[in-house]
């Protein structure tokens, strides 16, 4: 009952383990929180005014600033913005679908006026007929009636061109007491489109009649009053509004507006008058008292310290669950969660005591020179995965970026630069490799830095220092890098890409007593791991680690080498035995392997490719074998489970690909005049046989993957076969 409490994801920890990762993730929260509280205490003087003041009050006194002080006035900016928000006219647009609905209605109205038949089509199109337009129609001169349609026409252009509001639109829009709005510019053929028009010369639908009325008497004086009436009561029967209020355009561009509001920052440097005696006292004095006051005290408001302990926790947790994802290898999770949260507590230690020091030795932009780098390095380099990496700067940065003196900027800072420095780093074996990545990673780190200080507006002189300790910042990380990387290897037994280089040396120990008592099983084993290597580089998975465990997974052969037909010449030491003990000897190579390399201290990794590189698959031949010889003999039944390798299917990848590759190399060594075609066919076969047997549903390879591998297989093969021409002469 208490496992299905626990979650799918902590399961891969003990009781222990679980207990100490709550307590760090704990006391990482608690350093989280504790530090930015402890920085925002000053311990400089603080100022000594003699009473309270209100805006507006003659000062009696002089208050001097007594060292530099700097702070956002959220006021003043919050003023700003608002007014550059409201700089931002209501922004409306013509409907093109209502009024082609509207001039079509016009249009058909204006036919049924030159034709006669007005009252029909009012009431055919159940029109609001309130002023007894049809009737009117109706008695109008036949000689009339096409002026009158085109004056429809005519005042129905006007309209839709002119554009008719909704009055609720207008009290929307105009309600924060605007006199002008703004006419999108549509692109189409409207009188307004991306004009301003003042809010007095527009239309509503309420003012269509008396629209109509003007333009008709300025441009036909000599009409009969009647029929102007007759024509604008038409007019605005079939006209309603096509220009409609956009909130959300408007409301999109006035944020955008304000977003462009540099915040107002307020500067006071030491000797400044903050107040001066017989002035008249403002509130930004009066704010920048109050900043003062608040920077050297140390205090948060609850609501404050609540949203940080939570902002904490989530970015916390963030990181766990981005290591649960990450990382495949299930029993490195404790390892790796312990040694990251406690490199985090370390490091956030170390940025607290730079944060104390750099700010009285006269450094104001802090960021280039917190020790951020190091440890996402050493995550990414551990794992060979840069995302982890990055999932432990996102923790770092996160938790920096509420220092105080950091900026909202500071975040993305952090993180550009150090993903600068993963994106460089090359997982290589060679010692250039730390010097190209160092070079690059600090010129990376010091033109990002050049960047962050133009946009915080820095001084050329700290411009120039920041760059270099950004860069400098990054030279150390990696000097510490490759001395911390080798000690953690050796502590942990971590496959990282240098340690792997070491161990696919053959010039082993256990590599030389296989090649000395197993010459085929040794030779055989290389050709596994070359090829593996080349499967896992065409998929891109660790090939570092398949290579290594080619080379060690048939180690386990090193004690009975005479039972595997690969070093046997001639005389098959099975001939003397019972097919289950053959079967039983064939097996016990994977447990003896397994034993030799825990012995020889190989990483779990390894060991685990070593167990898996059968999976639990069927010993064919000796099953065969043993089910000929009871059917010819007492018939009696032979159970499989004899005949079946104890190991569990591939959990990785690079566990399957030496399953295939050790299969594929065995095999074909049997193929006569081999070429591309045969190879294929062959190796198609085999994967087809393990699928059915169900040892690759844990591996997480595709389709795509299977036919990659395939042709990197066939393609070492057809090296590893070719026949050289014969040369005559002697040798």
């Amino acid at each position: 009952m208490k496992d299905r409490l626990i979650p799918e994801c902590l399961k891969a920890f003990s009781k222990r383990q679980r207990t100490v990762l709550f307590l760090l993730i704990a006391i990482t929260v608690l350093l989280g929180l504790l530090f930015p509280i402890l920085l925002s205490s000053d311990p400089r003087s603080v100022l000594t005014v003699s009473r309270s003041y209100r805006p507006g009050e003659l000062s009696d006194e002089d208050v001097i600033a007594p060292f530099d002080f700097s702070y956002v006035d959220d006021k003043a900016t919050t003023d700003e913005t608002a007014e550059a928000a409201r700089s931002v006219l209501p922004h409306f647009y013509y409907s093109v679908s209502e009024s082609m609905a509207i001039r079509g209605l016009a249009e058909g109205l204006a036919d049924a006026i030159a034709s006669g038949t007005g009252a029909e089509f009012i009431s055919s199109r159940g029109l609001d007929d309130s002023e007894d337009i049809a009737a009117r129609l109706s008695e109008v001169p036949e000689s009339m009636r096409p002026l009158l349609a085109q004056l429809v026409t005519e005042g129905t252009s006007y309209l839709i061109d002119e554009g008719v509001f909704l009055p609720s639109d207008l009290n929307e829009a105009l309600g924060g007491g605007y006199s002008e709005i703004v006419i999108e510019d549509s692109g189409l053929s409207f009188r307004y489109s991306g004009e301003t028009r003042k809010a007095s010369s527009l239309i509503t639908e309420g003012g269509t009649y008396e629209a109509v009325s003007m333009r008709a008497s300025d441009k036909y004086p000599d009409l009969p009053s009647s029929y102007s009436s007759l024509i604008s009561d038409a007019v605005s029967m079939v006209v309603t509004a096509n220009v409609f209020y956009d909130p959300v355009l408007t409301t999109s561009l006035r944020e955008e507006k304000a977003s462009t509001v540099p915040p107002v920052l307020i500067e006071i440097h030491r000797g400044d008058y903050i107040i001066q005696r017989d002035t008249v006292v403002t509130e930004q004095q009066l704010r920048t008292l109050q900043r003062i006051f608040d920077s050297s005290v140390i205090s948060m408001p609850v609501e404050k310290a609540a949203g940080y302990l939570v902002y904490l926790v989530l970015f916390t947790l963030l990181l766990v669950y981005l290591l649960f994802f990450f990382i495949k290898y299930r029993y490195r999770l404790s390892l790796y969660t312990t040694i990251f949260l406690v490199g985090i507590d370390l490091t956030l230690c170390l940025s607290y005591l730079l944060l104390r020091i750099l700010p009285e030795n006269g450094v104001s932009f802090t960021d280039p020179f917190l020790p951020l780098i190091l440890l996402p390095a050493l995550s990414a380099s551990i794992t060979g995965r840069r995302r982890v990496g990055f999932s432990v700067a996102l923790l770092l940065s996160g938790f920096a970026a509420i220092y105080p003196g950091s900026s909202p900027f500071s975040f993305f800072y952090y993180i550009a630069v150090i993903e600068c420095c993963l994106m460089f780093i090359r997982f290589g074996t060679e010692r250039i490799d730390m010097i190209y990545q160092t070079l690059f990673s600090s010129l990376a780190a010091a033109g990002v830095t050049v960047i962050a200080s133009f946009i915080y507006d820095l001084d050329f002189q700290i411009v120039f220092t920041s760059a270099f300790a950004a860069a400098l910042n990054v030279v150390m990380t990696f000097i510490l890098l490759s001395v911390m990387l080798p000690v953690m290897e050796k502590i942990f037994n971590i496959p990282t890409a240098y340690r792997l280089h070491e161990l696919s040396f053959t010039d082993t120990p256990t590599l030389n007593r296989l090649s000395q008592v197993a010459p085929g099983t040794f030779n055989h084993s290389k050709n596994v791991s070359e090829m593996a290597y080349d499967a896992c580089k065409a998929i891109n998975a660790n090939a570092d680690l398949a290579r290594v465990g080619g080379l060690y997974h048939d180690i386990g052969k090193a004690e009975h080498p005479e039972y595997f037909i690969e070093n046997q010449n001639g005389k098959n030491a099975h001939d003397e035995i019972n097919k289950t003990l053959s079967a039983a000897i064939i097996k016990s190579h994977v447990k003896l392997g397994v034993e030799k390399g825990k012995e020889m201290g190989l990483p779990q990794e390894v060991i685990d490719i070593i167990a898996e590189h059968h999976g639990n698959d069927l010993i064919k031949y000796f099953y065969n074998e043993a089910v000929r010889e009871a059917k010819e003999n007492s018939g009696a039944i032979v159970s499989e489970e004899d005949f079946r390798y104890n190991g569990h299917i591939p959990a990785t990848a690079e566990s399957a690909v030496v399953m295939l590759a050790d299969c594929t190399e065995a095999a074909t060594r049997t193929m006569k005049n081999p070429n591309h075609q045969k190879y294929d066919k062959f190796i198609s076969s085999i994967i087809i046989d393990k699928m059915n047997y169900k040892q690759l549903n844990n591996s997480q390879l595709t389709i795509n993957d299977l036919d990659k591998i395939k042709e990197s297989f066939i393609h070492y093969l057809l090296g590893r076969d070719h026949q050289r021409i014969e040369y005559g002469g002697k040798d």
